[in-house]
């Protein structure tokens, strides 16, 4: 009796821990500063720079992410540049008294709105990573630039060089850099869990 009560109470615990959710993914921060290894020129003359992360294997997927919104006003794309990640929409509201249209050549993300008037927005959803130069058919000066992130796992760096990124799933990660007048860099770091991991990243440096 007291070896079929034990087999059934193991059964009983057997099915209960199936029926409880795996746990959260262990994460931690990465948070570092970017350097320019170029005497005479300030890291804000560079334009903007992106750090990210390469997305990997069994990471959790992230959760659903809220679209961005790209005003057309004064004539111009606000903000002209956007970081996003792959998969995310992205609004372009015309908020000028005049007709606007955005498009892109940028392929695999090509794109054409169309024209449309004051007060009304058109949405596109990028799909690929990479940039995307965006244009309005209508008024030349109109440039703009969307970085699209193969990871949800990135930061826009600030004007001191600094960023963080939070909600990194632990464990050795290949980070990169982006910047439009530079040409990237690419190292690995391991982020602990619960812990925030520090690196320094050298943009422009020739030689060891």
């Amino acid at each position: 009796m007291r070896g079929r009560a034990a087999a059934a109470l193991a059964a009983w615990l057997g099915l209960g821990l199936a029926s409880v959710p795996a746990l959260a993914q262990e994460t931690g921060v990465l948070r570092g500063k970017v350097v320019l290894g170029v005497e005479g020129v300030a890291l804000a003359e560079m334009g903007p720079i992106v750090v990210y992360l390469e997305p990997r294997e069994g990471d959790a997927p992230p959760p659903a992410v809220q679209p961005h919104r790209v005003l057309q006003k004064n004539a111009m794309f606000s903000p002209s540049f956007l970081a996003i990640v792959v998969g995310q929409t992205v609004d372009m509201r015309n908020d000028d008294a005049i007709y606007h249209n955005v498009f892109s050549f940028s392929k695999p993300n090509d794109f054409d709105l169309g024209i449309y008037p004051s007060g009304t927005s058109r949405s596109v959803t990028f799909r690929h990573p990479g940039v995307v130069r965006t244009y309005c058919s209508i008024h030349d000066s109109m440039r703009g630039t969307i970085f699209v992130s193969p990871s949800p796992w990135f930061a826009k760096v600030d004007g001191g060089g600094r960023f963080a990124i939070s909600d990194v799933p632990a464990g050795r990660h290949r980070v990169r850099t982006w910047c439009e007048r530079l040409p990237e860099v690419v190292t690995t770091v391991d982020v602990k869990p619960g812990r925030t991991t520090s690196v320094e990243l050298s943009l422009g440096r020739t030689g060891p």
